[in-house]
């Protein structure tokens, strides 16, 4: 589920913050007015609702930087309002360039378009832009900004990064691979159960996807049916729609509308309550099984509670920071990996001849087997579909914005301290000026010849903040798609039905909407 606002409902909520600013003036001008001091009164506009409201005037820090005409209160408020943000930050770039700048209340913004920025901006600067935006509702949904992926640049930040990317790399190094290759058989096994029929295969694959990190996490994992992974997905998918919604993301810009009523936000409160309730009794579950020695990712980040962690200052980390650690795990590896999985089956029913090159493929350099990671480099056509599908469906379309954390420069603009940064990587993806025909499903550009680079890819963000499972996605995606196009070619649900829409719902994560698909046994022997 993805929330929609409409134009009027965000006017009508600005038009009661109004209200509530003149009522304030008016009562202040009063009290003022009695009171009778000049003085009193200058000091007065310059910290009450007046200086207040001067932060939303149209203005910027940077005024070279092109970017949209904003609104007397509101800025560009209404830019974001769209209900495909990827594509509508896009379309700007084409009018006012590959980098240019938002106003939203009391918050500038700096959209990235280009690959060339973003690797400057999060690789060539990464110092610089590490930060992540100060936000109430983030701190709220993070449990005060102790998690890795909204978490601020600190020395406590470094500490857990640490510890969570050695969990990760002692436990993928041991049974990152045998993992996702047994839930690959049982994914086939699932679907070789549909018999061919008309099925929605999201949720199938996003059990798959869910029960790869809950095995390096846990060391269990689930059946579609458990009640205990309907329960977590349910909840995090929920978080997902609603941290996407604009009634959420103007809570930091206008703090004003905090004192109003807010659905969405209690419902986003009432989730994360539900959230942590399930990710802890899974801890405590585990630890009471004595497991901590196993292992697991679990295992390790447990080992190094109430150690001192030596950075230029000694940082603790707590049970809370094992908990935030989880909550990454499971929504960074699980609803991306499952969103990709969907969108490569929509593609290939557009052009079932890629799945037939797949397959060729796969037959006649393996022999029949089924493929290692270690394989990649000789399976060209494969990994070009890979790249293509991550071109162009990026799940994290704009990654989570960036703050800079000192003032600094971006292709010669000048960035001043606390600007945020959005990082379009669906804008990138999408550059006319790097991509030919940048919208069409085209995996055999990335063959030899075909003029497209993974050079220009940046799908998984870049520098101090890129994404922790980066190693864990590529070779899910690997892993999962060669074993599905060797054991199934994907069918539309009958001769004449229409194909899936691919133009996707925005949220934090771009999924596809919900289509059905036939998967067809591939003639081929099974070991």
């Amino acid at each position: 589920m993805v929330l929609e606002i409409s134009a009027a409902s965000v006017g009508a909520v600005f038009i009661a913050v109004l209200l509530l600013w003149v009522l304030s003036c008016i009562s202040d001008q009063n009290h003022k007015h009695v009171q009778g001091d000049h003085k009193a009164k200058k000091t007065a506009v310059q910290s009450g609702p007046l200086h207040y409201l001067y932060q939303f005037l149209p203005c910027s820090s940077s005024p070279s930087l092109p970017g949209p005409p904003g609104l007397f209160l509101i800025g560009n408020m209404m830019e974001l309002m769209h209900d495909h943000l990827p594509i509508h930050l896009t379309s700007l770039a084409q009018r006012y360039g590959n980098i240019y700048k938002l106003k939203c209340g009391n918050t500038t913004m700096v959209v990235l378009n280009s690959t060339d920025f973003i690797r400057e901006a999060l690789v060539k600067k990464w110092s610089d832009f590490a930060g992540r935006p100060l936000s109430y509702t983030g701190d709220i949904v993070s449990r005060g900004g102790l998690s890795i992926s909204l978490g601020d640049y600190t020395e406590e930040w470094k500490a857990h990064r640490r510890l969570v990317h050695g969990a990760l790399k002692r436990c993928c190094q041991k049974s990152l691979h045998d993992v996702i290759e047994r839930q690959a058989l049982h994914l086939r096994k699932v679907l070789m159960g549909y018999k061919g029929s008309a099925v929605d295969l999201s949720e199938d694959f996003t059990v798959a996807a869910s029960n790869v990190i809950t095995t390096l996490a846990f060391g269990k994992e689930y059946d579609k049916c458990s009640p205990e992974l309907q329960q977590l997905h349910s909840c995090l998918n929920e978080i997902v729609a609603l941290w996407g919604s604009s009634w959420i993301s103007a809570l930091d810009s206008f703090p004003l509308l905090r004192n109003l009523p807010n659905p969405v936000f209690s419902r986003l409160l009432k989730e994360v309550a539900r959230r942590d309730k399930i990710i802890t009794q899974h801890l405590n579950k585990y630890q009471s099984q004595d497991r901590e020695n196993e292992d697991t990712i679990t295992g390790s980040l447990l080992q190094g509670l109430g150690k001192l962690h030596s950075t230029e200052h000694e940082v603790l980390l707590t049970d809370t920071h094992v908990h935030m650690a989880t909550v990454d795990l499971l929504i960074g590896g699980s609803e991306t990996t499952a969103a990709w999985l969907s969108w490569t089956v929509a593609f290939l029913l557009h052009r079932p001849e890629v799945q037939t090159r797949v397959y060729e493929e796969l037959c006649t350099v393996l022999e029949g087997r089924y493929p290692k990671y270690s394989d990649k480099h000789r399976l060209p056509v494969l990994c070009s579909l890979i790249n293509e599908v991550l071109r162009l469906r990026p799940v994290a379309p704009l990654a989570v914005p960036h703050r800079a954390i000192r003032d600094s420069s971006i292709a010669g603009y000048f960035i001043p301290k606390n600007t945020v940064v959005i990082p379009n990587l669906f804008g990138a993806h999408h550059d006319p000026e790097v991509w030919t025909d940048p919208y069409s499903f085209k995996p055999e550009r990335f063959l030899e010849g075909g003029g497209g680079s993974t050079r220009a890819l940046v799908p998984f963000g870049g520098g101090a903040r890129l994404c922790l499972g980066e190693s864990i996605a590529k070779m899910e995606v690997f892993l999962f798609t060669a074993y599905l196009l060797r054991d199934f070619q994907f069918l539309p649900p009958e001769r004449d039905a229409p194909l899936p829409d691919l133009r996707g719902v925005a949220s934090i994560v771009l999924k596809v909407k919900s289509y059905t698909v036939r998967a067809r046994p591939r003639p081929v022997t099974h070991p």
